[in-house]
């Protein structure tokens, strides 16, 4: 009998240590690895206040829906809002601080025949057809002709600098919002706007290939002309 006892004894005081070193963790909070889409059709359009005016096509992951929390009914949605950006643009320009237009791929310093080539590539092009790009009309018509050819030429060979300004965060919008005036700026100077959709972990910036359509509509020139 005395031996049963010692046995049951021994099990109690071996169980007590392993109780002592069970150990609880917190949940481990996901991660959103997923960006919003990106905002489209993003217009900067320039008034004489001076100040710029934009808008934009709503993320298509603003999709505003309800529920239930806390016995209250709240708004939910991938997007938690929009940030806006701005940089300082400075057009570039030659040796002797004349601007440079015929400079299209902004990739090394001289207006070469990649330049030529994609200038070539949208001759005969106008206001009228669905793939018209205003960048190219660099003498504005309405239309990539021959005017712009012998604008391109004087450019050509031409060894060019261009500063940009540092981009900056000027406004922090809800989600829902498509509009924003940009009342901080000075007249005369050009800039160029950034509209990115965020949620809980990322962010999107708008999606416009460099010279496209797109790109050239978020940027203006501050003295109340819309670019």
């Amino acid at each position: 009998m005395k031996e049963y006892f010692r046995i049951v004894a021994l099990a109690a005081f071996c169980a007590a240590p392993a109780a002592a070193q069970l150990t609880t963790s917190e949940p481990v909070a996901a991660v959103d690895n997923i960006p919003p889409a990106p905002v489209t059709n993003l217009q900067a359009a320039a008034s004489d206040d001076p100040s710029v005016s934009l808008s934009w096509t709503l993320s298509a992951d603003d999709a505003r829906s309800f529920t239930t929390f806390g016995g209250q009914v709240v708004p939910t949605g991938d997007v938690h809002g929009y940030r806006v950006y701005r940089t300082d643009y400075f057009p570039p320009v030659d040796d002797s601080g004349e601007i440079v237009l015929g400079w299209f791929t902004r990739e090394g310093n001289r207006v070469d025949f990649d330049d030529f080539f994609l200038l070539a590539d949208r001759f005969g092009t106008s206001d009228a057809d669905a793939d018209f790009e205003l960048f190219f009309d660099i003498v504005p018509n309405g239309q990539v002709d021959v005017d712009d050819f012998l604008r391109f030429a004087d450019d050509f060979g031409k060894a060019v600098t261009q500063e940009q300004g540092s981009e900056r965060l000027i406004a922090t919008l809800g989600p829902g919002t498509s509009e924003f005036v940009d009342n901080d700026i000075v007249s005369g100077d050009s800039y160029v706007y950034d509209v990115r959709a965020f949620d809980g972990d990322n962010e999107t910036g708008v999606v416009a290939p460099f010279a496209s359509n797109e790109d050239v509509a978020r940027m203006a020139l501050a003295i109340g002309v819309n670019q």
